[in-house]
């Protein structure tokens, strides 16, 4: 037998009518026929076949059960009942029992038979085909939710590390701003980030009219201090006046190392009566401190120079100005005194 024929199955009891089958389909079809339909059952379980048809009656079981059975053993076979029996009821329940392909009547006509085996051998490869679009249809299916998944995974993965970045930028960001906005040795304000305040306290005192006083302060003899005790004794010095700074003023006032041995006040809310009186207790405090010296301990005074707004100047360079000019008066008359401009050049001097 030609192995690349389409194969069928025939289950017939009688065997001239299978004999007779074969004389019709061969050379087209690769038939194998059977006369019990319990070794049909072990057949189609054995091998492929493109078609199976069966008598309707036979002893001990029907067609339409042998066909039923066979259905769920092999759902793409196509099925052909042939059967001498037309009656509706037996082909109605053929065609819903048994999924029958066709039913074919007894006695058949023989190129209408073999044409109903070709149709049913083509439904049977169109039935393959199509299961096979619907695995590889499934398969790909299957392929695009699992690549849905890792997308959607790698997606929260970056989403995660994007966040964790943008936290560590922040975190980044606030300690270069803390490094920026603050003296690393003495710890107040750097000099750009008190001028910031400064115009700050400005705007908000123009606005509102409300009192305002800058002061500018100077270590006085800083420079021969440093010198002799050296610069590691000169830095301790800078950060516990800084200290004291801090510790003395509100948490309203600001201050800031304005350079060197130099520093900003920013008194916001303080007429120059009361800014006298703080700056004078400041002054008084640092006085009494002691600094440690290399041989024995050392004492350091603070000149300080006052300018009101909007009396003396109403920027910030107008009112650090008149400040600085009060601070010179202080050391040109003395040191270790607190000098404010009212306006105009007019001093005031309380030591």
């Amino acid at each position: 037998m030609n192995s690349r024929l389409p194969k069928i199955l025939v289950v017939d009891d009688e065997s001239e009518n299978l004999a007779a089958l074969d004389r019709v389909v061969r050379g087209r079809f690769e038939m194998v026929g059977l006369q019990s339909p319990e070794k049909a059952l072990e057949e189609v379980c054995k091998q492929d076949y493109q078609v199976v048809v069966s008598d309707l009656r036979m002893p001990g079981i029907l067609g339409t059960e042998l066909l039923s059975e066979i259905a769920k053993k092999r759902p793409f076979v196509s099925r052909i009942i042939l059967t001498g029996h037309t009656d509706t009821k037996d082909i109605l329940d053929a065609i819903n029992r048994a999924e029958i392909y066709r039913y074919v009547t007894k006695p058949w006509d023989n190129q209408e038979l073999l044409t109903v085996l070709q149709q049913a051998v083509n439904h049977h490869s169109l039935l393959i085909k199509n299961q096979q679009l619907i695995d590889a249809l499934r398969e790909k299916n299957e392929n695009l939710i699992a690549k849905e998944k890792e997308l959607s995974s790698l997606n929260q993965t970056l989403e995660q590390k994007v966040q964790e970045r943008t936290s560590e930028l922040k975190t980044a960001n606030e300690k270069l701003n803390q490094l920026v906005m603050t003296d690393t040795l003495t710890k107040v304000l750097a000099r750009r980030a008190i001028f910031n305040k400064f115009n700050e306290e400005i705007d908000r005192a123009s606005r509102y009219k409300r009192p305002l006083v800058a002061a500018m302060v100077d270590v006085d003899h800083f420079k021969i201090f440093n010198d002799t005790e050296g610069h590691v004794l000169g830095d301790e010095a800078l950060k516990k006046i800084a200290q004291a700074f801090i510790t003395n003023l509100r948490k309203s006032d600001a201050v800031g190392r304005y350079g060197g041995e130099e520093f900003l006040l920013v008194l916001p809310e303080t007429k120059i009566e009361s800014a006298k009186e703080i700056a004078e207790r400041l002054r008084f405090n640092i006085e009494k401190m002691v600094f440690q010296g290399q041989k024995e301990e050392a004492y350091l005074t603070v000149s300080i120079g006052l300018a009101a707004f909007p009396e003396a100047g109403k920027s910030a360079e107008d009112l650090i100005a008149a400040a600085d000019q009060a601070l010179y008066v202080a050391k040109q008359r003395g040191r270790n005194q607190v000098v404010s401009e009212k306006a105009h050049g007019s001093f005031f001097i309380k030591s």
